[in-house]
């Protein structure tokens, strides 16, 4: 941008660009000018979410495909086959929405209404805390009442207003997983051999696209948060770093040293140059792997 660069020996801004120059610019537009980027991102994933909850997205139903043996719905009498259509007077369609109402009612008990066959009648469950790994692969207690998925699908169309709020809904989710996924990275709870780079996006693509336009888009729009969170992290160099630089200047009143700002922000490079090194190394070794 004009007036962003910081080597001495550029030439000075010619006056007709100085009221457009970004160095002029007051702390609080560039603040605007440099979360842009990632804003443009995320509302892109939420533009690409909005059409595929209008065209369908596909979910679970509740229909039970294995009940484990002493578990909560194995005393209750529940089986393999029967359909879940409330709990405690609530409908419910979907499994991840019943799994949200099960966590809610630890250690309660629900009262649930099973469709077997096509004879409606309830049952009372109440649900047992159990240790199981979450997405991340780490322990944690959880409420169970012991029923597997049988894995039957259904597709469920949205009208374009309903769709925007599940595509703001699920844009905030998948940012709230992105950033989660970078805390347990650098916990060490994530290995680093799981990153992948531009190969790994491609060949992922292309498994989206053979699915269907919707699974495609989608994968758009996690690819698209992905570089929303990623570019506003305080790294120098990405438009986070410059956000945290501008709010430095903003504290004390005055521009940080020029010097010190290239030193910094030449480690910001070479930091991006070994993560791209790296990520590379990654995907190659994957297909090299993928091959013996």
């Amino acid at each position: 941008m004009v007036g962003e660069s910081l080597d001495e020996t550029d030439d000075p801004i010619p006056p007709e660009d100085q009221a457009r120059s970004y160095a002029t610019q007051a702390n609080w537009k560039k603040l605007l000018i440099l979360v842009a980027g990632p804003l443009s991102n995320w509302i892109f994933a939420v533009f690409l979410l909005w059409i595929v909850f209008m065209r369908g997205v596909p979910y679970m139903t509740t229909t039970i495909g294995e009940v484990k043996q002493g578990s909560p719905a194995y005393s209750a009498g529940i089986q393999k086959g029967d359909t879940i259509v409330q709990i405690n007077g609530v409908k419910v369609n979907e499994w991840d929405a019943m799994k949200k109402i099960i966590v809610g009612n630890a250690d309660k008990n629900m009262v649930l209404t099973i469709l077997r066959g096509n004879k409606p009648f309830t049952v009372n469950v109440k649900p047992r805390m159990e240790t199981e790994k979450d997405i991340f692969g780490e322990p944690v207690k959880t409420p169970i009442i012991g029923i597997i998925p049988a894995g039957d699908y259904e597709v469920k169309k949205s009208n374009p207003v309903a769709a925007v709020s599940l595509a703001g809904k699920e844009s905030v989710s998948i940012s709230y997983l992105v950033a989660l996924s970078l805390v347990k990275l650098v916990e060490g709870k994530i290995p680093t051999k799981d990153l992948g780079g531009p190969i790994l996006i491609a060949q992922q693509a292309a498994h989206q696209a053979k699915r269907g336009i919707e699974a495609l888009m989608y994968f758009m729009a996690l690819i698209s948060i992905n570089f929303a969170v990623l570019n506003i992290l305080p790294i120098p160099v990405l438009d986070g770093g410059n956000v945290l630089f501008t709010l430095i200047e903003a504290a004390i009143r005055k521009p940080i040293n020029k010097k010190l700002k290239v030193a910094i922000l030449q480690l910001g490079v070479l930091f991006i140059i070994l993560l791209t090194v790296f990520v590379f190394y990654n995907d190659i070794s994957r297909i090299i792997t993928s091959h013996h």
